[in-house]
Order: structure tokens, then C-alpha cells, then sequence
């Protein structure tokens, strides 16, 4: 019995060390994480938006989904990858900036090997959680945040 509760003292003691660890992140190493994950050809940050996103977007991921009733709604894609299938994606971040103690901006450049690389950026906001991605911008599209909102308030009206 003394084994067994080592190891779920020992599991706890994980669990807060990684807990505490996102919790002192960088703006930088969260962005690194984030395009890192990409390369498990499973990874989507929808199985665990809390992870990535910042309760805003994520409420409007969430609206955005409920509404389109199985159906595609406003999102066809993954907003970070810009894409809906990651094959040769090459994420570079090229600027990280840090505006104050709660928020930053990450400019990334995608690339993919059959298609023109493409600037992003991150709007990041520091959560209790640690960093997340509270909107994203992209070429001449504006805030996805700002889109989708606009989007669910059309289809609620329907």
C-alpha cells in the first residue's frame, strides 16, 4: 500500500510541476509548444482548446460549433496551422513581443511545401492558466475573434 501511494503522491507532484510550468511559460516557449505539437500528425488543438486558447475565443469556438448544428460553421480549419491538414507544415516564429506583464504578439511564418508561405500573428493574453491565444490575425483577414463573434450573432438571429 505504501508503494501505491507513492506513486499517486508522486503522479500529484507531476501534475503540479507541469501545472506551475505553464504557469511561468514565456510567450515564446508557448508559441514554440504550440507548432511543436504539430508535428504528432493527431494533434489538434480542438481536443483541448483550454490548453491554447483564451476563454473569450474559446467561447466563440464553442458558439461557433454549437450553431453549425453538424454542420461546417464559421471555423473550416485550424486557425493556428491555417489549414485543415498539416502535412510539411514549417512554422517560424519570427518576432515575439511582450506588451507589458499580460499580453504579447507572436508573428509566425507558415510554410508548406506545396503552397505560398503565410504570415500570422498571435494575440496572446496571460491567463491564470498561462499564455493562450486570445485572437488570431492572418494576410488580410482581421481578428478571427472579431469574425466569429460576428458570425454567431448571424446565427442566432436565424
Amino acid at each position: 500500500m505504501g508503494e501505491a501511494a507513492g506513486d499517486g503522491e508522486q503522479m500529484m507532484l507531476l501534475a503540479l510541476l507541469v501545472a506551475a510550468s505553464a504557469a511561468t511559460q514565456t510567450p515564446t516557449a508557448f508559441v514554440q509548444s504550440i507548432y511543436g505539437s504539430y508535428r504528432d500528425t493527431d494533434f489538434s488543438p480542438f481536443k483541448h482548446p483550454d490548453r491554447y486558447f483564451a476563454p473569450r475565443l474559446k467561447a466563440a469556438i464553442d458558439e461557433d460549433s454549437r450553431l453549425a448544428k453538424d454542420e461546417v460553421g464559421y471555423l473550416d480549419g485550424d486557425p493556428i496551422c491555417q489549414c485543415q491538414d498539416t502535412d510539411g507544415l514549417r512554422a517560424k516564429i519570427l518576432r515575439v513581443r511582450t506588451i507589458g506583464r499580460d499580453s504579447a504578439t507572436a508573428d509566425v511564418l507558415l510554410d508548406y511545401t506545396d503552397s505560398t508561405a503565410r504570415r500570422i500573428r498571435l494575440s496572446l493574453v496571460h491567463t491564470k492558466a498561462g499564455w493562450r491565444i486570445a485572437d488570431i490575425t492572418a494576410g488580410d483577414e482581421g481578428s478571427l475573434l472579431r469574425a466569429l463573434e460576428a458570425s454567431n450573432r448571424k446565427a442566432r438571429k436565424r
